[in-house]
């Protein structure tokens, strides 16, 4: 995803300070109900106090959370791109879960200053199932943020555990609304709360439940699957009505439907592996899931191209998509391009799959004032995919020049052999796109030579193939 940089990271501080008001509301009107001295008289009462608080702010962030996950382009403008609204939403997710941890640990606490015993039981269906909820929720809310964050789920479970959430909320929810006492203080606090919990439930309903009815989607078909090598292909695809509208350098969402395709996916198999015999579930890749592809085409194209490597089953199984299969396409998305630059003075650098934003980037260049100097970096020759049509682009169009950068000659590309052909890179908009290793070491060192981090832009492909 690209860094936020210039406007958009106004937007995304504007953003972010209005997502943290937006926790703090239920807090400030809670606090104002009761005297303050009422609310940490002594030990007991403070700890359980602030775990209200905790729990109030926690509340909030999770509903923001489920609302952020909509992808509402509204939502994306006022962050300034989807990249910002990616990365709020991960930072924001981690907040509510810390928050609701801590009301649930305080809340022990508070109760374990009186009777230990009463600290314990707490947790279990002994306090009552309306607080059990509580603990049923934070439980299901801990194991699908350690799947996500530390388990290696493909795409399809990454996104079936990311719907998860939206049932745990309603959990929680029934929770907060059943538990008496913290919402009967204050009426404008009960408002308050049920507005953010039914937005946040429409808004996971609208992309997680009723996607496919709600969600604004393209039709196309696949005219062609071009293999580049065992582990990547091109996907060739005409519209069935008019063409989609993008910027050079944007993504999207595709889903492809084909019997050829779909026969490959079943949601429980059973092999055997030497003496053993391994199950396997994956009950994303029976149903439509949407995955992120790179545009390679230009703007002026009817027809839509997409390069795609094998990350996962369902890469790997794009080298049998029939001609004809249907696709439904969302999007575009992103800011990566360009066109979006403060200057036409530019240095692109591409490290390996990571070369598809700027195939389309290129396609489209005209001989409008632009100065870009291309480094594609990859493996070896037999890893340079779409080396010969650069290079014919290049030669045909003077505003661009090739740079080939083969890490079994050269070594990893650095700021250092980037600066030494293209000159002082203080000036220049440098747009980056590769693995995130090579992302952030390229960052750091272009950083340390005084590039300002604004003029550095970058596209991460990680999670869903891109």
């Amino acid at each position: 995803m690209m860094k936020a940089t210039g406007a958009s990271t106004q937007r995304l501080v504007g953003g972010v300070a209005l997502l943290a008001a937006l926790c703090l509301v239920p807090v400030l009107l809670w606090v104002a109900t009761v005297p303050m001295t009422n609310r940490f008289g002594d030990w007991t009462v403070a700890l359980a106090s602030i775990s209200v608080m905790c729990g109030l702010a926690g509340a909030s962030a999770f509903a923001l959370n489920l609302i952020l996950g909509a992808r509402l382009r509204s939502i994306q403008s006022f962050l300034g791109g989807l990249d910002n609204l990616y990365r709020v939403h991960r930072a924001n997710g981690r907040i509510a879960f810390l928050l609701l941890l801590a009301h649930a640990l305080l809340m022990g606490v508070s109760r374990a200053t009186v009777s230990f015993r009463s600290g314990l039981a707490l947790f279990t269906p002994s306090a009552g199932w309306t607080i059990f909820l509580g603990v049923i929720a934070l439980t299901a809310m801990t194991v699908a943020i350690i799947l996500t964050l530390y388990a290696k789920l493909g795409h399809e479970m990454f996104v079936y555990v990311q719907r998860a959430f939206g049932f745990i909320f309603l959990i929680g929810a029934l929770h907060v609304f059943l538990t008496p006492g913290t919402k009967a203080v204050s009426r404008p606090l009960t408002v308050y709360l049920g507005s953010l919990a039914g937005l946040g439930i429409l808004a996971w309903g609208y992309r997680s439940l009723f996607g496919d009815l709600l969600v604004r989607r393209h039709s196309y078909l696949v005219k062609e699957v071009r293999e580049l090598d065992p582990s990547v292909v091109e996907i060739t695809m005409t519209p069935r009505n008019g063409p989609l509208e993008f910027t050079p350098g944007q993504f999207l969402f595709v889903t492809f439907y084909s019997s050829e395709f779909n026969a490959q996916f079943h949601p429980f198999t059973v092999r055997s592996e030497g003496e053993a015999g391994i199950i396997a579930l994956r009950p994303g890749e029976v149903t439509s899931q949407f995955h992120p592809f790179s545009i390679t085409s230009t703007p002026g194209d009817r027809e839509l191209r997409v390069v795609v490597k094998a990350v996962g089953d369902y890469t790997r199984a794009l080298h049998r998509l029939n001609k004809g299969a249907s696709a439904r396409i969302e999007g575009p998305y992103g800011r990566f391009s360009y066109l979006n630059t403060t200057t036409n003075t530019q240095v692109w650098i591409a490290g390996g799959i990571g070369i598809t934003p700027f195939l389309s980037m290129a396609r489209s260049l005209d001989s409008s004032g632009y100065d870009i100097d291309l480094y594609y970096a990859f493996k070896d020759a037999d890893q340079a995919y779409f080396l010969d049509e650069l290079s014919r682009l290049a030669e045909h169009n003077q505003t661009m020049r090739l740079l080939a950068f083969p890490e079994n000659e050269m070594g990893f590309i650095t700021a250092d052999a980037v600066e030494r052909t293209s000159g002082d890179l203080g000036h220049k908009d440098i747009l980056i796109c590769g693995p995130p290793a090579m992302i952030e070491s390229l960052r750091s060192q272009l950083l340390a030579k005084g590039v300002p981090a604004e003029r550095i832009h970058s596209e991460e492909f990680g999670f869903g193939g891109r």
